[in-house]
Parts: C-alpha cells; sequence; structure tokens
C-alpha cells in the first residue's frame, strides 16, 4: 500500500479575492488600477470589550472571539452578499471593494445594512455587559490604486489617492454616519445626500437601494498558491493548527510611509511600485532576521502602513529586544520611502477573526492602538518607543526623554 502526504492546506481565506486573481489580471506586472468603490469601516467597542474580557484569561478569549467572529461575520457576510469583498482588516476595521456594475449604489447599500446590523448586535449582552458597539463608514469611488510588493510573500498594498480619500471621508464620519466623497455623491442616482460634511457627504438613506445579489465567486488561478500571499512567518503558524484565541503579552510596532500620492502624480505608478517593492522587501528581510513576524499592511492617508509582532503569534526570547533591532535595521536601510515608527508592549488579544470564507489573523487591545498612535506622531526616520519595550530588551540603546 502507497502511503501518500495530504496535499498542503491552502489559506485562501485569508488572502483577498483581487490577489489571488492577480495573476489573471495583471500577469507579471507589479501593479494594476482598478476602477471601483472603497468603503473604510470602524467599528468602535471592541479595544474597551478585550481589555475587559482579558481578565478572564482562557474564556474570556473564547468569548471575545465569539463575539467578533458573530459581527464581523455578519458585516461580511452583507458586504459579499452586495459582491464586495474583503481587502484589509485592521483590528477593528474593513476594508471592503466593490467592482463591477453598480459598485458605489452596491457600496452605499451594503454600509446601510451593516449599519443596520451593527445597531442589532450593540444591544446584546456580555459576561461584562452590553457590547455598546458604534461604526463610522467613509465611501469613496473611483481608479483604485493596487501594488504587489515583496520577495518572502507577496504583500497586497492598496495606497494612492482612492485610499487617501477613503480614509479622510471615515475620519469626517460621526459614529452611526456614512460619509460618502463628491466622486461618489456624483454617480449614485436620486438623492442620497442633503448635508455636506467637510470635503465629503452624509448619506440620508436608512435603508439599501438595490437587491443583494450574491457574492463574487473567486476566479481560479493555476499560475499561483494563494499560499504566497500569507506573511511566512504566519504561514508557518496558520499551516500548523487552528489558532487559539487568547490574551498574552506582545510587542507590536507599528511602521508609516508617505507622500505617494504626490510621488504616484510626479513619477507615475512604475516609479511607486518599485519604491514600494524595495521597501517592503526591506521590511521582510529585517523581520526574517529577528524573527518577527510581519503582520500585514494597511490603508493610511497619502501612503500607508505595515504591523510588525513579536510573542505573538508566538513568543521567543527577548521579543522586545528583537523587535527593536528589527526596526533599527530598516530605519538603517534608507529605504526609498521614508519612514515613521512606533513600538509598544503590552496585553494584546490575537486569534482569528472572520468567517470560513474570509478571515484574518490579528492583534487587537490599548498596546496596538498606543503603537499606531506613537508611529503617528513620530517624525521621519525617527522610532518612538515606550519605556515598557525599552525597559524589557537585551539590547541597550541611545534613547530621548519625550
Amino acid at each position: 500500500m502507497t502511503i501518500t502526504a495530504p496535499p498542503p492546506r491552502s489559506l485562501e481565506q485569508y488572502v483577498p479575492r483581487v490577489a489571488t486573481e492577480w495573476a489573471l489580471d495583471a500577469a507579471d506586472r507589479s501593479w494594476q488600477v482598478v476602477d471601483g468603490t472603497l468603503c473604510f469601516v470602524d467599528i468602535s467597542g471592541f479595544t474597551n470589550l478585550s481589555e475587559r474580557l482579558a481578565r478572564f484569561g482562557r474564556i474570556g478569549a473564547e468569548e471575545l472571539t465569539d463575539v467578533l467572529n458573530r459581527v464581523f461575520g455578519t458585516m461580511l457576510e452583507l458586504a459579499y452578499a452586495q459582491g464586495g469583498s474583503l481587502l484589509k482588516f485592521g483590528g477593528d476595521a474593513l476594508l471592503l471593494l466593490f467592482t463591477g456594475h453598480d459598485h458605489p449604489l452596491r457600496a452605499v447599500s451594503a454600509a446601510i445594512e451593516m449599519r443596520t446590523a451593527l445597531r442589532a448586535a450593540a444591544s446584546e449582552r456580555t459576561s461584562v455587559g452590553r457590547l455598546g458597539l458604534r461604526m463610522s463608514v467613509g465611501v469613496h469611488t473611483g481608479s483604485i490604486h493596487l501594488f504587489r510588493t515583496g520577495r518572502d510573500h507577496h504583500e497586497l498594498v492598496i495606497t494612492g489617492p482612492a485610499g487617501t480619500i477613503t480614509t479622510e471621508m471615515e475620519k469626517i464620519a460621526e459614529p452611526g454616519e456614512i460619509v460618502i466623497s463628491e466622486a461618489t455623491r456624483a454617480v449614485l442616482p436620486g438623492a442620497p445626500t442633503s448635508t455636506q460634511r467637510g470635503a465629503g457627504w452624509l448619506v440620508k438613506w436608512r435603508k439599501p437601494q438595490c437587491v443583494a445579489e450574491g457574492p463574487i465567486l473567486r476566479r481560479k488561478s493555476q499560475r499561483e498558491d494563494a499560499n504566497i500571499w500569507v506573511p511566512t512567518a504566519l504561514c508557518d503558524f496558520l499551516l500548523e493548527s487552528v489558532p487559539e484565541p487568547e490574551h498574552r503579552i506582545a510587542t507590536v510596532a507599528f511602521l508609516r510611509f508617505c507622500d505617494v500620492d504626490r510621488q504616484l502624480e510626479t513619477d507615475g505608478p512604475d516609479a511607486i511600485a518599485a519604491r514600494l517593492d524595495a521597501t517592503i522587501t526591506s521590511i521582510q528581510e529585517a523581520t526574517d532576521q529577528e524573527n518577527v513576524t510581519f503582520l500585514a499592511t494597511d490603508i493610511n492617508e497619502d501612503g500607508g502602513k505595515v504591523i510588525l509582532t513579536a510573542g505573538s503569534p508566538t513568543a521567543q526570547e527577548d521579543d522586545e529586544g528583537r523587535m527593536l533591532r528589527t526596526i533599527r535595521r530598516i530605519m538603517d536601510a534608507a529605504t526609498p520611502l521614508h519612514l515613521h515608527a512606533g513600538v509598544n508592549r503590552g496585553h494584546v488579544f490575537s486569534g482569528e477573526v472572520g468567517t470560513s470564507f474570509r478571515s484574518a489573523y490579528t492583534v487587537m487591545g490599548d498596546t496596538v492602538n498606543l503603537a499606531a498612535r506613537l508611529m503617528a506622531a513620530a517624525p521621519e526616520g525617527t522610532i518612538y518607543a515606550t519605556p515598557a519595550v525599552l525597559d524589557q530588551s537585551r539590547t541597550l540603546y541611545r534613547v530621548e526623554a519625550m
């Protein structure tokens, strides 16, 4: 009897549809422009819930996972039913892409349905009280720049003017509001808005304006394995077993690159693609040298951000020192896109969030949020780190108190 090894597990559910279809649409190109609508959904309240449940250990982590999967699972089902797809999952935020016919109308309709579903979920009770979740949504329609970057794994980067406007619309939106750009408003039928909010418009519709036609299925490509789009350390971890939800101590770093919009206009997408690729590759090489996890990239105004973790999904000796050495290596590499960095250490929730057809491994909590705020405050070429990181690091650094 011949015994054969089982086929390797596919991590397709962790990869955006546009990435798995890249070989069909962009062949050997490193960038493409998609006509579509971006929908940025930010849900507040999960960080507070995570911190309150952390005191219950594994039981609290399991309850938080159930809540996250129930809420985000519903959000994804509604978005996919309107033909959308998840590009990025940023802890407690979703970046969705809608393409094809009537994509602006379907994106706004999905946002309305998600808002209604979240209001219903917010009344549910947990072991530490009601959920108390709120969401704000930014929507923009136009030409969306997508870039395939990196060497160790392919990293999908969404950047450029469309991403900047989308994040701007979300920042304008108050909790419970959907704000659309002028470009989206101009192509929607009827009178979806009446109130201007900064550069955007507040959606007044209370019900979806089109019937959900069902999800768009992935097209299969024989040229590329979906696993190549999953960060190497994360891929190895996810292939071993289904990750268990847990609260743990981890070191989290955010790297921000900016000035992409201007460079894209003056130098073109080929130049930006090369600079993004060199920057992401340099980050990958540094994380490989110190066994730090390249977790994900995410949208950010006029550029983007990279999230790195040490201690999650697995802990190793001197996580804090390895992270600081990684960030120092990256900064010293003089990447073509200049970087800003923030590093913090503390309790995080880590686990898989989503549904069977689309999910993400993520970390969340106050520790993560503070690292992001440090990144936003750090000047170009500077690393802001908290004492919690520096005190635990076995490598000593010259520092300046801020």
